[in-house]
């Protein structure tokens, strides 16, 4: 997750958002990063991302400085344009990995800009389920697959009927915090530090930003 300097908009109007998407887009397949989901918001995005290189801290600077540079140009800003550096937090797969593809999903509907989070065009969600096409960078196999074998029509349904039940707060809360690892004990005990560069992450994990 990455947010405005002290919480001011980051995408004033579609331009802002379509730009951004598109430089996200490139630096996802330039580095190698499987995305299984985003949402863009007024202030603030998020990505669930699966690095396959040592290079997540590389790709961030790309997207985060170039998009800056090119913001603050167009609306004649100076300054930052993000607030410090990037958030991330390594996720379970199991158990958890779900949860917070939904906690991403439902980021428009808490924030009261939509009544449900397929209306929001900002995100991935509505792609995932089925309504709109899919960007090219967006591994929606990896989100439906944690519904178990089937079409995926059948997924979609089921991933949508998940994503508008009843939330784990507690859960939640736990990816509105500063925790670095989400996960169980053993999760946490079997993972290796990080590498200076960010993590290296295994088929098990993924980054939520």
């Amino acid at each position: 997750m990455a947010r405005g300097n002290g919480r001011m908009r980051i995408f004033e109007d579609g331009r802002d958002y379509r730009y951004f998407l598109a430089l996200f887009g490139e630096a996802m397949q330039a580095f190698e990063i499987q995305c299984w989901n985003y949402c863009l918001m007024p202030n603030h995005y998020h990505a669930t991302l699966q690095p396959t290189l040592p290079n997540l801290s590389k790709a961030m600077q790309r997207i985060n400085g170039v998009f800056a540079q090119w913001s603050n140009k167009r609306h004649d800003r100076v300054g930052h344009v993000f607030q410090g550096r990037f958030k991330d937090q390594i996720v379970q797969r199991e158990g958890y990995l779900v949860s917070l593809c939904r906690y991403v999903a439902l980021n428009p509907t808490r924030a009261s800009l939509v009544a449900a989070p397929e209306e929001w065009e900002w995100s991935s969600y509505a792609a995932t389920i089925g309504l709109r096409p899919a960007p090219g960078f967006l591994n929606i196999a990896a989100t439906l697959e944690q519904f178990g074998p089937g079409d995926e029509s059948a997924q979609q349904a089921q991933f949508r009927k998940f994503v508008c039940g009843d939330p784990d707060e507690v859960l939640e809360e736990r990816f509105r915090s500063n925790e670095w690892i989400v996960g169980d004990q053993s999760f946490k005990t079997a993972l290796r530090p990080p590498a200076e560069d960010g993590p290296g992450l295994k088929g098990s994990q993924a980054a939520s930003m």
